[in-house]
């Protein structure tokens, strides 16, 4: 058996994982992280995490855990030499399934040889035991390859691998695009020798009961919205949440926005189940709602927000003009590197695709972006300590442009609310009224 498995080009995985981890705290506006301390010190641990955003998935998980993570991949992307070496240096190992073929299958215990050498090294490995993504805020049926690779581990060594299952939820504000939040939650870990003697008894039986555990682990500190009324939950989740904020004394936290979006969740999903009539009612109101919005162009996230004071409104307007200058700076210096990325991602058939293309080309389309424009204004000035400033005024501005832009367009949003409510009074009180129709049913659904 393997003590320890042998990665290639260690000094070029250091570099990516330094480089990639400022990349990606870039990527987000801001990442929670929750529950650190819950994972064991020195001790071997496996991270299992939901999937529903490809690779950044896999970021993070990593970069969050503050050190190297081993990575668990289908058999069938190392077919490729090149590809097969490459993902050796990104510390990803294969895990072969009946669908590679039956004949691939022996080839597990090579794999389990090498998970047990990363796990007494004390390098976390982590499985998305869901198998696949999907872009949807749920807990799919989780496969069974995570319990088998952990099972035989500990059984490698008469179970005193000590070895913890860590669940990891995982969401996003938005899958898509830069600029978003993501918030990362470790859960309670699970020791898997707690299951030695069922596991002798019935390795069948006991699989499936770390399984359910494992799974309700996770639904309790990811969203997860069940298939079933999955798009009528997930807009009235959205809606409500801050009727709760309004009548609860808790603190506009990520994660307080994370449970209270998942008492929402539960109280509907129980209501339907009683009263189905319910989900047919508030479908139909919440389908006239959103004509209606769309008639107008408005957002429901406008809707919710006190009336603006126009002196306020007055110098919002304002300094988004005299700010406007350095967001034509910034835009023109970061126009390329940045659309690149858009333009690439929009050519993938898998639509969760589109953020990890977005930030592995990013990757390397800023930098060397930056290092051709930082030449060309070298031959044009002479002064040192002007090329400096202008060197670091690159992703500065960059990242300006970038949340200006978002800013902006939350300031539109509420420039076509303020003039709709003032230029169409009759047909905002409307709407209003429609709105609070809506917000009255969910209130006596969740009561219910």
């Amino acid at each position: 058996m393997q003590e320890k498995v042998r990665f290639r080009g260690p000094f070029f995985y250091k570099f990516i994982y330094t480089y990639g981890s400022l990349i990606h705290r870039l990527y987000y506006r801001r990442i929670t992280v929750v529950g650190y301390e819950k994972i064991p010190p020195k001790t071997p641990v496996i991270f299992a995490a939901n999937h529903q955003n490809a690779l950044m998935d896999a970021l993070a998980v990593m970069y969050p855990a503050r050190r190297p993570v081993v990575f668990m991949a289908r058999a069938d992307i190392f077919k490729k030499p090149f590809i097969a070496m490459l993902l050796n240096v990104l510390r990803i190992l294969p895990i072969y399934r009946i669908r590679d073929g039956y004949g691939e299958l022996e080839r597990n215990q090579e794999v389990f040889d090498n998970t047990v050498g990363v796990l007494k090294s004390n390098t976390p490995i982590c499985i998305l035991p869901e198998g696949n993504h999907e872009g949807q805020k749920r807990l799919r049926q989780l496969k069974k390859g995570i319990f088998r690779i952990a099972f035989q581990a500990e059984e490698s060594v008469n179970f005193n691998l000590n070895l913890h299952i860590i669940p990891v939820g995982i969401d996003y504000s938005d899958y898509f695009n830069a600029g978003s939040d993501l918030m990362v939650v470790y859960g309670t870990p699970i020791k898997v020798a707690a299951y030695a003697e069922q596991y002798k008894q019935n390795e069948q039986k006991t699989i499936n009961i770390l399984k359910d555990v494992l799974a309700e682990n996770l639904r309790n500190i990811m969203i997860h919205i069940p298939e079933e009324h999955y798009q009528l939950i997930y807009q009235i989740s959205e809606m409500y949440e801050p009727n709760v904020w309004n009548t609860c004394n808790t603190r506009r936290k990520p994660y307080n926005k994370l449970t209270i979006r998942q008492y929402i969740i539960q109280k509907l999903s129980e209501a339907f189940k009683l009263f189905p009539e319910k989900a047919d009612e508030i479908g139909k109101v919440l389908k006239d709602y959103n004509q209606k919005l769309d008639e107008y162009r408005l957002a429901d996230s406008f809707m919710v927000q006190e009336k603006p004071r126009f002196i306020t409104f007055f110098f919002e307007i304002l300094l988004s003009v005299l700010l406007f200058p350095l967001y034509v700076y910034g835009m023109i210096l970061n126009y390329f590197p940045y659309k690149l990325p858009i333009i690439q991602a929009k050519k993938a058939k898998d639509l969760n695709f589109r953020s990890s293309i977005q930030f592995g080309i990013s990757m390397f389309s800023f930098p060397i972006w930056y290092i051709i424009i930082f030449i060309v204004f070298c031959l044009a000035v002479d002064e040192n300590y002007i090329r400096l400033a202008f060197a670091l005024t690159l992703p500065v501005s960059g990242l300006f442009a970038l949340y200006y832009y978002k800013y902006m367009k939350k300031l539109w949003g509420k420039l076509r609310l303020f003039s709709f409510r003032y230029l169409h009074t009759k047909q905002y009180d409307a709407l209003r009224k429609k709105r609070n129709q809506v917000i009255e049913l969910i209130k006596s659904t969740i009561n219910s």
